[in-house]
């Protein structure tokens, strides 16, 4: 597993952390290992699953599940316990598990290529088929297998959920929080789905649509859920809960919009995506939302003709890019998350109800997810 670098500026915050990213790097290698030697009595074929999806899971930054174990600390007024500490890192495992899914599914609805640097799960299955000389199409083969691991996984993140340990109370608040993080980021990949067919009737306008997507898709499952899991099963009581709620609809909703620049304005390195991707995907952002109404006849013009075109050429993308930074919706997008990054630094700074350890911690973390300082924008 791979841990992201948050800058700690605090040696023990570190030193918990460390002690996370160990234990979630145990807990996946266990489960794997266990899974690998169930699907070896099916055949040996089948036993590789386990390979694909461990060797998938290198390189992840391990945010969701370090969201979810702060929001538990941020419950405590004490250092966690080992059982607590195991407890957090295996519904962190059981969350990285069902973003293992998402992942390997999203990029096959979005035909993307890339991920983490690396091909995507679909395209290296197609490259197997086509290295064994397989019979059949090779890019449906390649789909075929990113679908069955990723049910697997999420079969899987279930499976690991059961076996985390605790106080009954706390454990059925926690599998509440674990269940609406399911449902609800597969609502909002459906959202998006139906919003860049553009079937989302029911927003007022093609800005909102895009909001209320990143508010479905990506908040509850990469920061709501996740904290407010962690927090409920290590006690936390509603008041606290609250609190977490609206920190992180600021924070999951700073973090996507910085997502989205980073398409036009990121370092291909660093994201491990290929810049212009969300061009060519037609994916449709707040940023080119607020690009197409401040546009003119032929910036509109530009935008029908390129926007979802996987055939686009790098100087046409350019220059939806430049058009972006024209118009003011890149300048507008950065501003926008530097202001939900800063209301997100008050609510925690003014978050009485919760430890200072634990407050520390997700600002280490929020500040690393929407940080936009090191951005041309």
């Amino acid at each position: 597993m791979t841990s992201v670098d948050t800058s700690w500026t605090d040696d023990s915050l570190r030193a918990l952390d460390d002690r996370l990213v160990a234990r979630i790097g145990e807990i996946t290698a266990g489960e794997l290992t266990q899974r690998r030697t169930q699907l070896a009595r099916i055949s040996p074929e089948t036993a590789e699953l386990a390979d694909w999806l461990l060797d998938y899971l290198e390189g992840g930054k391990l945010l969701r599940p370090r969201f979810c174990f702060w929001g538990g600390v941020a419950a405590l007024d004490r250092e966690p316990t080992d059982a607590e500490v195991d407890a957090l890192a295996r519904y962190g495992v059981a969350i990285e598990l069902v973003q293992a899914a998402a992942l390997m599914h999203d990029d096959v609805i979005d035909h993307s290529p890339v991920r983490r640097g690396r091909p995507a799960l679909h395209v290296r299955a197609a490259s197997r088929h086509r290295d064994g000389a397989l019979s059949g199409d090779a890019e449906g083969f390649g789909v075929a297998v990113a679908i069955v691991l990723g049910d697997l996984a999420l079969s899987w993140a279930e499976q690991v959920a059961a076996t985390v340990e605790g106080a009954p109370d706390a454990l059925e608040a926690a599998r509440a929080e674990f269940e609406a993080l399911r449902t609800e980021v597969m609502s909002g990949q459906f959202l998006d789905v139906l919003h860049q067919a553009g079937g989302f009737g029911s927003a007022p306008d093609e800005e909102q649509a895009a909001l209320s997507v990143i508010r479905w898709k990506t908040v509850p499952y990469t920061v709501l859920r996740p904290v407010r899991l962690g927090a409920a099963l290590l006690g936390a009581d509603a008041a606290a809960l609250q609190t977490l709620s609206t920190w992180a609809i600021e924070v999951g909703t700073a973090f996507q919009l910085r997502d989205d620049l980073l398409s036009v304005v990121g370092d291909e390195d660093e994201t491990g995506k290929p810049i212009g991707g969300d061009i060519v995907e037609g994916k449709r952002t707040v940023m080119l939302a607020r690009a197409r109404a401040d546009a003119d006849a032929e910036g509109t013009a530009l935008l029908e003709d390129v926007v979802g075109r996987a055939d686009a050429a790098r100087e046409e993308i350019d220059r939806v890019h430049a058009l972006l930074v024209s118009t003011g919706a890149v300048s507008s997008v950065a501003q926008d998350v530097r202001e939900h990054a800063a209301r997100g630094r008050v609510l925690l700074a003014q978050a009485s109800t919760l430890s200072p350890r634990g407050r520390a911690g997700l600002a280490a973390l929020a500040e690393r997810a929407t940080d936009v300082a090191s951005l041309p924008a």
